[in-house]
């Protein structure tokens, strides 16, 4: 009986490597097949999950510019560049296709009514603007871009070439870095709302002007 049990033991646990190194094989292998595409995903997948289990949720506001923090310079996801590289002006909202897949690999659950910026500076600088509806007598994240759009002129103003005036203040918490990531947090500091960076729709940003 000891014996049976030993070989069987035995026997699972070869099976077992096997399994493994064809997986491991597959997953490592740079062919397109669909049996290795799909064992790659599940592998990462995986490696997401267990990532995430290991970040609490952040859900304040000074969590998410805290974790939003970490995020880039503790190179928790890629999706918020590596701040080695410069040069480039980028520009994500929390509501935009790339900003829930930050909050998800991040584990950030904003507020109702809550929203976030986050802008990169092409010599690295890094802000983070956190928008709370409770800050801004009740006017949502939703309804603060729904009135933008419909009269931009309330909050943005451009004087000629070189000079912007936005008439309209709102309150925002914020994060400002260096491009080594040192910096401070600031609650409800003045904020101004204006073009996107592209030009493209509505962008949230410390400071009058």
């Amino acid at each position: 009986m000891k014996k049976q049990s030993g070989q069987g033991i035995v026997e699972y646990a070869l099976i077992l490597a096997m399994v493994a190194g064809i997986g491991l094989c597959l997953y490592s292998s740079n062919g397109q097949g669909g049996l290795a595409e799909s064992i790659r995903s599940v592998f990462n997948q995986t490696a997401e999950l267990l990532g995430k289990e290991s970040l609490s949720v952040a859900q304040s506001s000074s969590e998410i510019i805290e974790r939003l923090h970490d995020g880039r310079f503790g190179k928790l996801t890629d999706l918020l560049g590596d701040p080695q590289q410069k040069g480039q002006e980028i520009e994500i909202s929390s509501d935009s296709e790339k900003g829930r897949e930050i909050a998800r690999k991040l584990n950030i659950q904003t507020k109702d009514g809550d929203g976030w910026y986050v802008k990169i500076h092409p010599n690295g600088h890094y802000v983070v603007t956190y928008y709370s509806a409770v800050d801004n007598k009740g006017t949502t994240f939703d309804q603060l871009k729904a009135a933008y759009n419909r009269n931009s002129g309330y909050y943005y103003n451009k004087d000629g070439e070189k000079n912007s005036k936005y008439p309209h203040t709102i309150y925002v918490d914020e994060g400002n870095y260096d491009p080594q990531g040192n910096g401070k947090t600031y609650f409800k500091t003045t904020g101004h709302v204006g073009p996107s960076a592209d030009g493209t729709g509505m962008s949230i940003y410390p400071g009058r002007w």
